[in-house]
């Protein structure tokens, strides 16, 4: 069969976006505050043919074996009699196929006769050990109502399935369809059009017993769910997607595949995969069959059957959130800010120390939540909701407020208690950020004309006594320079240089960096 190629690339389109998380953005025009359009996520396919689709309709469901099932009405002797009105195909059956090393399919062979119907076969999923299969299947009385069995494999010849029992919540009044296990076994996602949902069919959680049997169906709720129809759910490996398809949500056309990421409370939210994937047609039964590549089943235009199943490969669209930690009112960058990101259940993404730039940058994705948070020693704390573009990166500058200097009083002296005051290396040249904490003693002393000082300038213990004490002394006498030039008297500002003698670590030697930085210091005490 001739294979077809289909590269799509596309833009990150609009995002939902609550309008009060940028009031006082400074770059607002970074992020949406618009009615939302398709949201897509920042994933890029490419999609191939598998080569097993015939005129018939193939659609995919699940791994067994190192083997792909998937559930069609291609018509093969005996198994394939009969005709489904409602689609005008032959009664869909169970195959599996080989995969090779690439991913392609090949050799299409009957699954099981022994958990046939004289109806529809659909979609199936097995226990994480694989000595469970739940599958569905209709009766053709009643072709589009598919009921929903467990079997277990026969652990003596380990060749069939055995034990074949309905779950508890079958009916004959709805139908339920695309059953998925989790990695860990503990739970089983399917769609249903059982009464109480939300629209058409939905999607629905149960709780697995010990005795391998769902029970006790949960619905999404309206994060997933809406007045459309959802089916098809995916789990990843990792519990935290899922993968679903939704003709409900704004998507390209009819049923597209969208992704959110399972919270402890709920859901975020869905994301369309993007025009790469989804078409005008209907997507469904998206599967990963690892990190890089997985299946699709499309009736896009130009199908060889009424459903294709596709290969897909895809890459990660870089996102970045970033930004520069200034002070409010001078806008000078403040290096050794530690900003932390945060997602929308406070659980930590990244944290980053901004360097002499004061720029971050975090890796995101598009049109989700977080809070970012920003800590300096000597300014106030800074946090803040936003919600990522995704158009594209996304950027917010933060503005930190200064603190009021203390007053502090111990055993033998009082010092006016500032953030640490930072000079170039090895020079005794103030840097940007230190010349807004010395503004904190100038505003002290100008409010108290009386006041007079001392200014001790203190090294670590790298380098020669002499070299400490030298250095030292020219970085005392530039911090009282500062003072005076504004507007300090130099009577009421005494400044020495105490090199190493006066350490507050008493490491000597093997100090850890902590020690040596505690020790590298300037003291501001009032006389």
């Amino acid at each position: 069969m001739k294979n077809i190629t289909v590269v799509l690339v596309f833009l990150i389109s609009l995002s939902a976006l609550a309008q009060d998380s940028f009031q006082n953005n400074e770059n607002p025009t970074a992020f949406n505050d618009t009615k939302p359009g398709v949201i897509e996520s920042n994933l890029n396919f490419i999609l191939s043919n598998t080569g097993i689709n015939t005129k018939l309709s193939e659609v995919g469901s699940a791994f067994f074996k190192n083997k792909y099932i998937m559930y069609s009405s291609r018509k093969t002797g005996e198994i394939g009699a009969g005709r489904d009105n409602a689609t005008n195909e032959p009664y869909t059956n169970l195959y599996c196929l080989d995969i090779d090393k690439y991913g392609n399919l090949s050799k299409a062979l009957f699954f099981s006769r022994l958990i046939r119907s004289n109806g529809n076969q659909g979609g199936l999923t097995f226990s994480p050990d694989e000595n469970i299969i739940y599958y569905t299947k209709s009766e053709k009385e009643n072709a589009s109502n598919y009921q929903l069995y467990k079997s277990d494999f026969d652990p003596v010849c380990r060749c069939k399935w055995i034990n074949e029992e309905p779950v508890a919540f079958n009916s004959v009044n709805y139908s339920i369809e695309n059953p998925v296990v989790t990695s860990d076994g503990k739970k089983m996602y399917f769609s249903s059009n059982m009464p109480g949902g939300f629209g058409g069919y939905d999607i629905y959680v149960a709780e697995i017993n010990e005795f391998g049997d769902p029970e006790n169906p949960i619905n999404l709720g309206k994060d997933i769910n809406t007045s459309g129809n959802e089916t098809h759910p995916y789990i990843s490996r990792n519990l935290k997607t899922i993968y679903f398809s939704s003709n409900g949500h704004n998507g390209f056309g009819g049923q597209d595949v969208f992704f959110s990421k399972i919270k402890k409370n709920g859901f975020t939210v869905p994301l369309n995969l993007g025009k790469t994937i989804n078409t005008a047609g209907d997507e469904i039964a998206f599967i990963l069959a690892s990190k890089s590549y997985g299946y699709v089943s499309s009736n896009r235009v130009n199908t060889v059957g009424s459903f294709d199943i596709y290969k897909f490969e895809f890459v990660e669209i870089d996102l970045k959130l970033s930004g520069i930690v200034h002070e409010t009112i001078s806008k000078i960058a403040l290096p050794n800010a530690k900003i932390t990101l945060l997602d929308d259940e406070g659980t930590v993404v990244d944290d980053q120390t901004v360097g002499e730039n004061g720029i971050f940058n975090f890796d995101i994705e598009p049109s989700q939540k977080y809070t970012i948070v920003a800590n300096k020693d000597g300014y106030e704390k800074f946090e803040k909701p936003i919600i990522t573009s995704d158009k594209g990166d996304s950027r917010i500058d933060i503005a930190l407020n200064q603190d009021k200097p203390l007053i502090v009083v111990t055993e033998n002296k009082t010092i006016i208690s500032i953030e640490k005051i930072y000079f170039d290396f090895d020079k005794s040249t103030l840097k940007k950020e230190s010349t807004l904490s010395l503004n904190k003693i100038v505003k002290v002393l100008s409010e108290n004309p009386a006041m007079k000082i001392n200014i001790n300038a203190h090294t670590d213990n790298k380098g020669s006594d002499k070299y400490n004490l030298v250095l030292s002394e020219k970085r005392a006498q530039e911090t009282k320079l500062y003072l005076i030039k504004n507007g300090i008297d130099g009577t009421r500002v005494n400044a020495k240089g105490l090199g190493e003698t006066q350490s507050l670590s008493n490491c000597k030697e093997n100090c850890t960096i902590t020690e040596l930085d505690a020790d590298r210091r300037v003291e501001f005490i009032i006389q």
